[in-house]
């Protein structure tokens, strides 16, 4: 007969299991869904803790804290046991890394490799303008969604990517924006 502390151990170990399992899959469906983006020029990745997501760090602190806490109280957990806790931490953060970095690309901006909905290509962008924020510089996107509805996109771009992104932007938006322009007024009126 099972005793109360040998369910809540099979409980235990089969809940781990069971976190491993899912994070492992997680993993595994960003790195796909990061193969099948087409033609990346630029990634970045965002984050509050180091430009790391901050649920799965938060995780991986707390059981490494707790970990420091049994052995300073001599309590005794198995290896197998926090090792599976590490494991699933660390698919988390890897897939969460992943999965929020911002990856331009010759076809638009994608926020999130894991919703297609946050894709915003360069076709749907009406508007843009630049506002310097530190050592990041702020860019504002207006946008029409699929329902054309306006949308506001905000991207914080690090100094070293700045440079290259502005020279993607002007490549692929100021030019048609300039054409759209001079369409508009004719060359002489914007010269004069």
């Amino acid at each position: 007969m099972f005793t109360a502390p040998d369910l809540f151990t099979t409980l235990h170990i089969v809940l781990l299991l069971g976190f491993v399992g899912v994070t492992s899959l997680l993993l595994l469906v960003t790195i796909v869904n990061w193969l099948r983006v087409r033609q990346p020029v630029l990634s970045w990745r965002t984050g509050p803790v180091l430009r790391l997501p901050g649920w799965p760090v938060a995780f991986l602190l707390t059981v490494l804290v707790l970990f420091g806490l049994s052995v300073a109280l001599d309590h005794q957990i198995p290896l197998p046991l926090f090792g599976g806790y590490l494991l699933g931490g660390g698919f988390w953060l890897v897939a969460a890394s992943l999965a929020s970095s911002v990856v331009v690309t010759e076809y638009g901006i994608i926020t999130d490799v894991n919703h297609a909905d946050d894709a915003v290509g360069w076709s749907q962008v009406v508007d843009y303008f630049e506002v310097p924020q530190g050592c990041r510089a702020g860019f504002v996107f207006f946008y029409l969604d699929a329902h054309d509805r306006r949308r506001r996109l905000e991207l914080a771009v690090p100094r070293n990517r700045r440079a290259a992104f502005r020279a993607l932007l002007y490549r692929k938006l100021d030019v048609r924006f300039d054409l759209a322009l001079e369409r508009a007024y004719g060359k002489k009126e914007l010269e004069g």
